[in-house]
């Protein structure tokens, strides 16, 4: 059993045949590696929305390595403390699915949905498992059922509060995994900037009931040149290197780096 939704009309999706349709003959066909595309054109800002081929290469091959572990392990806890048996959860920004796999991997008995914009990031994403609902769409246009989620886990990534309030069961929860500044990575950001500045994250808590927030840190050791710029890749910090710092890159042999981030949970009432 699942819960897609048309993103046209929200009418649930049933799949006949290799397509999915929605009682008002809406038809979105998987595709070969076996995702759904979800994604309207009006929601769509680019051709080709989303991260970069070469950004989810790199996040691919880092995270694979273990480096994130420490983050997903602590993820894959949250949800084993907030669900029941058959829970639907949904990992809104997904990219190529890391931590989307790493949760069915270890909590097999729950249903799961990978979300992305990227057509990229979710065709990766479908070389890990073909056991995941992997869906191509718009945070802001969620293509899931009213209230039928148990958890949305939302990693580093935007999320629209409204859609969330839609999706999630009353008393479903929200992980929000969100990093400190200006500590996380901060031996990046020393590399690349003048100055590091703090930012307020203010704009990025959640207007719901907040069931348990704390920060998780450690700092680990990068041993090589490859893993240190596949790190530097998957940030947003490598676009804004100024070119007079580019010799950076070649410097970063092996580091410490600083992993510090913020787990808060939410409730939807």
């Amino acid at each position: 059993m699942h819960y897609l939704a048309c993103p046209k009309c929200h009418e649930p999706l049933v799949l006949e045949g290799n397509s999915y349709k929605c009682e008002n003959r809406h038809t979105y066909d998987l595709s070969k590696t076996k995702y759904i595309n979800l994604l309207l054109n009006p929601d769509k800002a680019t051709n080709n929305p989303g991260d970069s081929k070469e950004s989810l290469i790199a996040r691919k091959a880092y995270l694979n390595q273990g480096y994130y572990n420490i983050i997903s392990d602590t993820l894959i806890e949250c949800v084993k403390k907030y669900t029941n048996e058959n829970s639907h959860i949904l990992d809104l920004g997904c990219g190529e699915g890391y931590y989307t796999k790493r949760m069915r991997e270890f909590l097999p008995e729950h249903t799961y949905y990978g979300l992305d914009i990227s057509k990229e990031a979710i065709n990766m994403a479908t070389k890990y498992t073909k056991d995941i609902y992997w869906i191509v769409g718009n945070s802001k246009n969620i293509p899931i059922c009213d209230h039928s989620l148990d958890i949305i886990a939302a990693l580093f990534t935007v999320v629209n509060k409204d859609e969330l309030a839609r999706c999630l069961k009353p008393g479903g929860k929200i992980i929000h995994v969100t990093a400190n500044n200006p500590n996380h990575l901060i031996e990046i950001k020393h590399l690349i900037y003048e100055e590091v500045h703090t930012k307020s994250d203010t704009f990025i808590r959640l207007p719901f009931k907040t069931v348990d927030s704390f920060d998780l840190k450690k700092t680990i050791h990068i041993s090589n040149h490859e893993d240190c710029v596949n790190l530097l890749k998957m940030t947003p910090h490598y676009y804004h290197i100024k070119k007079e710092r580019r010799s950076v890159i070649e410097e970063m042999q092996e580091m410490d780096i600083t992993i510090d981030v913020k787990f808060t949970i939410y409730e939807v009432e």
